[in-house]
């Protein structure tokens, strides 16, 4: 083999070698994990309390930075952490909606109740629109719901206005954990409505 021949195989051999590189490292990226809020099912078999009226979920308001798919955890002062490989699988928004339509199903008999938007040419009985402030927590410790919600009729007029701070222990220093205490938020958030559609 002549040098000039021997130069090229050594580039082409450097060259491959240094492909290889990345495509190494792709086998070593955690894998993301994906988490929900749930609804919690009532334990009663008693049916719903309250008169029966059509009953419209939002909307719903976050604050922008609950507007992302990563968990958003709190670790001291004003210290934000956003779990790159731990994240909802749908927007928390969407989620947290979702969740609290399904606790106040088996809380107030509501027909129907459904989420807002609503069908064109059709308005609740009753409105409930929701101002989340802060929806997160701290691994390992206390997740925070933070809230005010407001019952509109029919036609618009405020029948009742709540603000109300709810805190759940997290029972493990992971995501699972922190998931399913912001599940219990929620549940305990959904008891609250339920009283103020009721006129409590």
């Amino acid at each position: 083999m002549n040098t000039r021949s021997a130069v090229r195989a050594c580039i082409v051999a450097m060259t491959l070698a240094a492909g290889m590189l990345p495509l190494a490292g792709c086998g070593k990226s955690a894998p993301t994990h994906f988490y929900s809020l749930n609804a919690t099912p009532q334990k009663s078999e008693a049916a719903p309390a309250g008169p029966c009226m059509s009953v419209g979920v939002g909307p719903v308001d976050f604050p922008a930075y609950l507007d992302r798919a990563q968990i958003v955890t709190r670790s001291g002062g004003n210290r934000m952490h956003l779990a790159e490989f731990d994240q909802w699988i749908e927007t928390p928004r969407e989620n947290f909606q979702r969740v609290l339509t399904e606790n106040l199903a088996g809380l107030v008999c509501a027909k129907p109740l459904v989420t807002y938007p609503w069908p064109t040419g059709g308005h609740p009985d009753r409105q409930v629109v929701i101002q989340v402030a802060r929806f997160d927590g701290v691994l390992g410790q206390d997740a925070v719901l933070r809230a005010s919600w407001s019952i509109l009729d029919a036609d618009g007029n405020n029948l009742a206005w709540r603000s109300n701070e709810y805190r759940e222990t997290a029972a493990t220093p992971d995501y699972d954990s922190l998931a399913a205490a912001q599940s219990k938020l929620v549940e305990q958030f959904a008891k609250d409505v339920a009283a103020s559609l009721l006129g409590k």
